[in-house]
Order: C-alpha cells, then sequence, then structure tokens
C-alpha cells in the first residue's frame, strides 16, 4: 500500500518508517502540506496520515479540504495531539475518514494500515 504521510516530528515519522517497513507498505512522507501538494506522488497514495498542526500555511484539515475537493477519494486518516471536538468536526467536514490522538500505539498503527489495506 502507498502511504503519504505528512508530518513534522521526526519521531512520529520514524515510528511509522518502522511500522511500514514491518508491514510491507511503502511510506512517502512530507514536513508540511504546501510540499505534499506540490508533489506527484500523491496522486498514487492508498491512504493518506495527516498530522492537523503543521509548518507553513496550511495545516493537515486544509490539506485533505483540497484533496476532497479535487475529486480525491482516498482515505485520510488525521493524526493529532490535540483531541478537540471543533477539530474533530472540521475532520469530518472536510471528509477525513479517521481521527487519531497521539501518541497512536504500534499495534494500534498496525491495525489501521491493515483496515485500510482490506478495505
Amino acid at each position: 500500500m502507498n502511504i503519504i504521510y505528512v508530518e513534522d516530528d521526526p519521531t512520529n515519522i520514524l515510528l511509522l518508517e518502522r511500522v511500514t517497513h514491518s508491514t510491507g507498505d511503502y511510506l512517502v512522507t512530507f514536513g508540511d502540506a504546501e510540499s505534499a501538494l506540490e508533489s506527484d506522488m500523491i496522486w498514487d497514495a492508498d491512504l493518506f496520515l495527516l498530522d492537523i498542526h503543521l509548518p507553513g500555511d496550511l495545516n493537515g484539515l486544509d490539506m485533505a479540504d483540497i484533496l476532497r475537493r479535487n475529486g480525491v477519494n482516498v482515505p485520510m486518516v488525521m493524526i493529532t495531539a490535540y483531541d478537540l471536538p471543533d477539530y474533530v468536526a472540521r475532520c469530518n467536514e472536510v471528509g477525513g475518514d479517521l481521527y487519531l490522538v497521539k501518541p497512536v500505539s504500534v499495534p494500534d498503527l498496525v491495525d489501521v494500515l491493515n483496515d485500510y489495506r482490506q478495505a
């Protein structure tokens, strides 16, 4: 499965790199939404994992909204340290498929990847 992960925290990126290595998935990471949206690689994604708080002018929710408005129907999982009702509501509003609050355990990440791989 081709996974795009937009995250600015190197520790979180390393964790997901280890998880996807063990699951056999292909992971591409971006440190901000703007660089991800400029990349042609996003059109080959099977799953997006998007942090909400990102450097730059766009956050993960903005990116999800832009992708949805451009016809991208790939599952989008928001992964954030903020368990706020406004963010959950906005996630649903922009077509997010799942909202996870950090820290996410390795078994839970593997379960999420397996669920979307089988979908």
